[in-house]
């Protein structure tokens, strides 16, 4: 045997080597000719690089894109999206197959980046073979990297637009632009999208067109939708309105204010007090008294509408401009007390023409001071060195009377800051100087006009009833006369109300304090309060002879018919409130509180009237129907809510009751919508003066109807 042979017999045959590749689909496939059972590592072979033998095969690295994709069984060239069933091209032939496509599906529809490749197809060139057994490992291996892939990638996709956390993320923005007035391009500012994406980095800030169209008028319905609630189980289906008109500086357009207030029933024996903005709608008419009915009416009907059942106004408080007054003549119309009493105090103080110089010189100022940086820095330098409060002077206002007030009120407090300001040269141009006496009748104005403030401000209230008026107007009246008293003798003004005896029921209540506070006032002060008198007289007279007002007043149980003037028929009141309602059968009378109650409060007004209700002796006789045993039954405080008190009777006198929550649930003012119109001010602002109106009608309803609902005492929160 040659060297040659016996070499070739002591070798062993060649192994056949069996690849297990993977395809560019992702897919394990075993090479179809191989049918070797033993599978060695490229290490392992003896077929050496460049023996002669065939080149080994490229193995193809497989992208992670797959893990969302699957080859369509039909037709190759396409690739099936997993999450969308869409159909994706991978190229025109076999040659020309890539992902790209299919990276930007996920990139550009399901918001995936570009996956990394995973674990096994490393940047390092693979080995020339590969055995079945480690590229099995190697798929366990892929799979596990590529579920934390997936995983990362669902934790950075953003929210979708009907995720629950993007709902109310949406909403609460919503919220916030109708809570605080902001402009809707708030969400496209730089600082805002900053601050959300801090927060929420998976939530994407709609436009501004979709929070005006879209967000806003839902939050709007659904208040709508409350409110229509409420007025379901309005009692006895009864509502009182305010109204008014205004119009804006900075849109050129004109609104009516309807604000409604009712009694809601809460279960079988329980009633809340309720009020809620109504309307807030643009009327760009003439403002003739027809049109505004007209409007009302209209209003009132879509809310009838939307209730499905009848509502009925009971009583309509406006301010006393004429259109107004004659519009509202069908309905229970009552004047507004807080206008009445502005007329009252401006007419008083224009009479007299040393009132009006200090007036005129406490504006100059004030303003002079608002107006110049360098005398507001010179005001707080006076009030550091003279240890006085840190507070701004204070400048009146046209239509408010009381910001009169509160501007002398201020200026007597810095008295000596403003003394040594206004002797000072080098101020430039210094207001005029107040003398002495101008202080001292400062003082005294102070002193008469502050029984004005102090019911002004009870009548402002939101729990304010129409049933204070007469009680309030009585102490107010007898405490202005007892101020001037013999100031003008011959004038019978301080008979207008009281009667020829209101003087004897009314001594020790407080004369000998009035009568000190009379001495100290100047003559002046004592003019002022007699002109004061008149326009009370003049202006308040027929509001002593108004049966709503009286009834009113005689159906709160804080004040029953203990705080009438003395020249009100209380049995004749009595008769009207009978033939006004039905009658319930008599019922067992209650006990009656015999404890004093205690004083509630400092103050001059309701001083007088705690100590006229202390003065009226307890009845003696037997009640003989509803109104006698109401009438009979326990005082409650002065500051206790008369509402309550009937609520815990709806049960035993259901009519009288009914007929009194209709009374006490209605405003003495329209300050209400007064105020809806400052509101409604700050959302028109020259800012926003393109602002389309019935934008400003949603905004204006969801702030103020939110801010009434969260209210403390009078509202729920």
């Amino acid at each position: 045997m040659s060297d040659t042979e016996s070499t070739s017999a002591n070798t062993a045959p060649p192994v056949r080597v069996c690849l297990t590749l993977q395809d560019s689909e992702g897919q394990i496939s075993d090479n179809e000719n191989s049918d070797c059972s033993t599978h060695l590592s490229p290490t392992e072979t003896n077929i050496a690089s460049g023996d002669g033998g065939p080149p080994p095969p490229k193995i193809k690295r497989t992208s992670a894109v797959w893990n969302s994709f699957t080859v369509s069984e039909n037709d190759p060239s396409k690739a099936i999206c997993k999450l969308c069933k869409s159909k994706l091209s991978r190229g025109r032939d076999a040659k020309h197959y890539n992902t790209t496509s299919l990276h930007n599906h996920l990139l550009y529809v399901h918001h995936m980046r570009k996956p990394t490749v995973s674990g096994t197809s490393s940047s390092s060139p693979l080995p020339s073979r590969v055995t079945g057994v480690q590229l099995g490992a190697a798929k366990g291996s892929h799979s596990s990297s590529s579920s934390t892939i997936l995983t990362a990638f669902a934790a950075k996709q953003p929210f979708s637009a009907n995720h629950p956390r993007s709902k109310q993320i949406t909403e609460m923005i919503g919220k916030m632009i109708c809570t605080d007035l902001e402009p809707f391009s708030v969400v496209e500012r730089r600082g805002f999208k900053t601050l959300v994406g801090f927060l929420e980095p998976k939530y994407k800030i709609p436009s501004r067109h979709y929070f005006s169209r879209t967000v806003v008028p839902e939050l709007y319905e659904a208040m709508r939708g409350e409110l229509v609630q409420s007025l379901k189980a309005a009692e006895g289906g009864v509502i009182n309105l305010t109204t008014d008109l205004w119009t804006s500086n900075h849109n050129a357009h004109a609104y009516l204010c309807l604000t409604g207030h009712w009694c809601e029933r809460v279960g079988e024996a329980s009633v809340q007090r309720k009020a809620g903005l109504l309307n807030v709608g643009v009327l760009d008419i003439e403002h003739t008294s027809n049109n505004i009915l007209c409007c009302l009416k209209e209003k009132m009907r879509e809310w009838e509408e939307s209730v499905g059942q009848s509502v009925t106004i009971r009583f309509v408080v406006s301010d006393n401009a004429a259109n107004m007054v004659k519009a509202l003549t069908e309905y229970g119309h009552i004047r507004c007390v807080s206008h009445t009493l502005h007329l009252v105090v401006i007419k008083a103080l224009e009479k007299d023409r040393v009132v009006t110089s200090l007036l005129s010189k406490a504006r100059s100022i004030s303003g002079h001071v608002h107006r110049s940086s360098k005398a507001s820095n010179r005001l707080h330098e006076l009030q550091t060195q003279l240890n006085l409060p840190q507070h701004t002077l204070i400048t009146d206002v046209k239509t408010r009377w009381n910001y009169t007030f509160y501007m002398l009120q201020r200026l007597v407090e810095q008295r000596r800051a403003v003394q040594i300001m206004t002797q000072e040269s080098n101020m430039g141009k210094a207001p005029t100087i107040i003398y002495p006496n101008e202080w001292g009748l400062a003082s005294d104005m102070l002193t008469v006009l502050i029984p004005f403030e102090e019911v002004t401000r009870a009548l402002s209230k939101h729990s304010a009833s129409i049933s204070e008026v007469i009680p309030l107007l009585h102490g107010l009246c007898s405490i202005i006369r007892s101020l001037h008293a013999g100031e003008e003798s011959e004038d019978e003004s301080d008979q207008f109300m009281a009667g020829d005896d209101d003087q004897d029921a009314t001594v020790g209540l407080g004369q000998d304090v009035a009568a000190e506070s009379r001495e100290r006032l100047g003559t002046a002060a004592r003019k002022l309060a007699a002109n004061l008198s008149k326009e009370l007289k003049w202006r308040f007279e027929p509001i002593f002879a108004n049966s709503t007002f009286l009834l009113a007043t005689l159906l709160d149980p804080r004040y029953k018919d203990s705080c009438f003037p003395n020249n009100v028929d209380v049995e004749t009141l009595k008769r009207t409130l009978l033939l006004r309602m039905e009658l319930c059968d008599p019922v067992a009378t209650p006990a009656r509180n015999t404890e004093e109650t205690p004083a509630t409060s400092s103050t001059s007004v309701l001083s007088f009237l705690q100590k006229k209700k202390s003065a009226i002796p307890m009845r003696t006789h037997l009640p003989s129907g509803d109104v006698e045993a109401y009438l009979a039954d326990g005082d409650i405080s002065l500051t206790d809510d008369p509402v309550k008190y009937w609520s815990g009777k709806l049960q035993c006198w259901p009519n009288l009751t009914r007929f009194a929550l209709q009374h006490l649930s209605c405003p003495p003012t329209s300050v209400q919508s007064e105020r809806v119109f400052s509101t409604a001010g700050n959302v028109v602002s020259p800012q926003r003066a393109n602002l389309d109106p019935s934008h400003v009608e949603q905004l204006v309803f969801i702030k103020v109807n939110a801010d009434l609902k969260n209210s403390v005492g009078l509202f729920d929160s």
